[in-house]
């Protein structure tokens, strides 16, 4: 398929990522969690844990053999873009990039949710602020003016603390999802497994949507590959969350991440900081 134009070649991993990250994997998660019922596990692990590490297992080893399709589909070899395991400097490069990526997708989310949290302020302020002005035009006096000041700064007070208990909620709902059997796996395995499961599922995300699609829609140029990787690397992070709210936190971070690593990948074709780089930046993410 390498003579397809590179338009086609778009569409082909278009297709190809809607199908497995959407629908392939949301059958493969439930039949994980069906498992979790029949499978002989330690009675210190309830369904729920069973679930979650069988999920991330599953989902470690379908990244793989979705890696394996690619290069079968592609003919892209991936050896090239392997060095760096002997070069200590670039994993501890890759590590310091995850790190930024973190404080920078955590600091727009902050920023986002901030945003989201003053508009609905201002439109309840709108409507408060109506109310009031009619009871002050209905009022005869001083006094019942005077009454009204402890109210408006008591709402401030509720004010701050209802928009404490939204940012929670956010950080509540971005727990969710597909990121929920990470950091269950995370509680109840062993630190090396967990690392192990996660940095085989990220570390595939990487060859595939930096080793293998950039590579093969190198043809279209910079912009476009590596806007149609960023693109896909983002999307793909809707699939099975719960809402908008619950996918903020990944597709921020996708972003810079796709944007941060596209970039250097187009210029620097080596996948391992990369790699840690993805493994630094969700361990402190999940953390």
């Amino acid at each position: 398929m390498n003579d397809l134009p590179w338009p086609l070649k778009a569409l082909v991993l278009t297709v190809f990522v809607v199908l497995y990250y959407k629908y392939a994997k949301s059958a493969l998660f439930a039949l994980c969690r069906r498992a979790a019922h029949l499978l002989p596990f330690g009675r210190r692990w309830d369904a729920s844990e069973r679930g979650s590490v069988l999920e991330l297992a599953a989902a470690g080893a379908s990244h793989v053999l979705v890696v394996a399709v690619l290069v079968l589909v592609t003919g892209i070899d991936l050896t090239r873009f392997a060095a760096g395991f002997d070069r200590p400097g670039l994993i501890a490069l890759g590590a310091a990039i995850g790190v930024g990526e973190v404080a920078l997708g955590s600091l727009l989310c902050r920023v986002l949710i901030e945003g989201v949290q003053a508009a609905g302020r201002r439109r309840a302020g709108s409507v408060a602020g109506g109310v009031r002005n009619g009871v002050r035009r209905g009022a005869r006096g001083e006094v019942r003016g005077a009454r009204t000041a402890p109210a408006t700064a008591g709402g401030a007070v509720d004010g701050a603390v209802e928009s404490g208990e939204r940012m929670r909620q956010w950080l509540g709902l971005s727990r969710g999802g597909w990121i929920r059997h990470h950091l269950k796996t995370m509680e109840v395995v062993s630190l090396p497994l967990a690392l192990a499961l996660t940095a085989t599922q990220v570390g595939s995300e990487e060859v595939v949507f930096r080793g293998l699609v950039l590579s093969w829609l190198r043809e279209a140029g910079p912009v476009l590959a590596i806007g149609i990787s960023c693109l896909l690397f983002t999307v793909m992070q809707v699939f099975l969350m719960s809402s908008w709210r619950a996918a903020m936190f990944p597709v921020v971070g996708a972003i810079v991440m796709g944007v941060t690593h596209s970039v250097l990948f187009w210029h620097y074709p080596v996948l391992i900081p990369l790699v840690v780089a993805h493994v630094t930046f969700f361990l402190f993410a999940v953390a």
